[in-house]
């Protein structure tokens, strides 16, 4: 069986982020270091001054100048798009509920996670009433995924929903795009819905463009049950100031601007003007020039990291793309095999503080997993785990 029933867990990680102080070193963090890889001032400064829409509500359904300005960064790079498949929301999150909510509508009751789950997918599952089932991927080892396997499944489980994080989340591993499309024109037949969460997408590390995918792109426009949703603002550290793109076919995102007027309400000026500098010349190519520097400094970091770890037990999955990748270390080296154990005892006999991975659904029965931050700084890097090597081999 690839498809399992998920069994229900627990997503609090209070307990461990109580233990961060100023002597931890907190490596599975979500944050960038505050002194490097800093976007544009001149960027968010313009897009703070323009207070031209200050007292205005900005809807989903509006911001039509922002959306034309994208409309024709993208026909410009030969995306033939209207602004009548593509919105605009707050975040990440945002898009990700508002997406599954159209889902939701039509009387979906099954969905799979292909993958690790974000913790805030399975909150919304149980708000929703959601019967949630999971595919097991080992991401430490090549991915490859049996389709026609999985499409007997599907249908004898009657999933009428995939959520799929691309990347996979905490791991930096793409999904292939040749399985992705061939999965959706199934889906598309049985009218099963797809949500391609593409939030910490679009930085594959072998490739120049990080602005917009366009096979997503007009795969997500051309289908009637597939939703695609990125957010250029995570891929320059503007968590601050973030927004999400969500793309569909013309009625899938008229009734995502309805529902975002009810459950979302206006996003900030500021929200708004940052994306008309990012999507205009010479901020675009301002914008991908930062990408593509931060990328490179998280791959040379995962390329020590990787280093360091050769002819250890450790466990480093081939990350491809984004800014974390996955490390199991193996249990035996561990008083307890509870991964907030583990957690607990990595901080007091280290100093450093992970989120174990089994808090996005994601189990290894002999490895404590988390992912890592690369773009902390180096030495930060080099010095965590040097101890924690230290540590597992007395």
């Amino acid at each position: 069986m690839y498809i399992e029933r998920m069994n229900d867990y627990s997503t609090n990680i209070k307990d461990i982020l109580d233990l961060i102080d100023k002597d931890s070193l907190f490596i599975s963090s979500w944050d960038k270091e505050p002194l490097i890889l800093n976007f544009s001032e001149q960027i968010i400064e313009k897009s703070i001054n323009n207070t031209e829409h200050k007292n205005t509500y900005i809807m989903s359904k509006g911001m039509d100048k922002t959306k034309q300005l994208i409309e024709n960064y993208f026909i410009q790079n030969n995306i033939r798009i209207t602004k009548d498949n593509f919105t605009i929301v707050s975040n990440g999150t945002s898009a990700g509920f508002i997406s599954f909510l159209q889902v939701y509508k039509h009387n979906c009751k099954n969905v799979l996670f292909i993958g690790p789950v974000y913790f805030t997918y399975y909150q919304l599952m149980k708000i929703f009433q959601q019967e949630c089932f999971y595919m097991s991927l080992d991401l430490f080892k090549k991915i490859h995924i049996d389709i026609d396997l999985l499409k007997k499944e599907l249908l004898f489980n009657n999933i009428q929903c995939i959520i799929i994080p691309i990347p996979f989340f905490g791991a930096g591993i793409d999904m292939d795009t040749k399985f992705l499309k061939e999965l959706s024109i199934f889906c598309e037949a049985n009218e099963i819905y797809i949500l391609i969460d593409y939030i910490y997408g679009n930085m594959e590390w072998n490739t120049k463009n990080h602005m917009y995918n366009s096979e997503l792109i007009n795969l997500a426009i051309s289908l009637k049950y597939c939703i695609l949703y990125e957010s250029i603002s995570k891929r320059i550290f503007l968590n601050g100031i973030k927004s999400a793109l969500i793309y569909g076919n013309p009625s899938m995102i008229a009734s995502i601007n309805i529902d975002s007027e009810i459950c979302q309400g206006s996003i900030s000026f500021v929200q708004e003007s940052i994306l008309n500098y990012i999507y205009t010349k010479p901020y675009n190519d301002i914008t991908n020039s930062f990408i593509v520097n931060s990328l490179e400094y998280a791959q040379n970091n995962y390329n020590i990291l990787k280093a360091l770890l050769l002819d250890t037990e450790f466990l480093i999955c081939n990350t491809e793309s984004g800014y974390f990748t996955l490390i199991g270390i193996p249990k035996k080296f561990f008083s307890s095999k509870d991964d907030h154990n583990i957690a607990k005892e990595i901080k007091e006999k280290c100093g450093i503080v992970t989120i174990p991975h089994s808090r996005y659904y994601y189990f290894h029965t002999n490895y404590y997993c988390f992912r890592v931050n690369l773009t902390l700084k180096t030495d930060k890097i080099i010095e965590s785990f040097r101890t924690m090597l230290d540590f597992c081999s007395n």
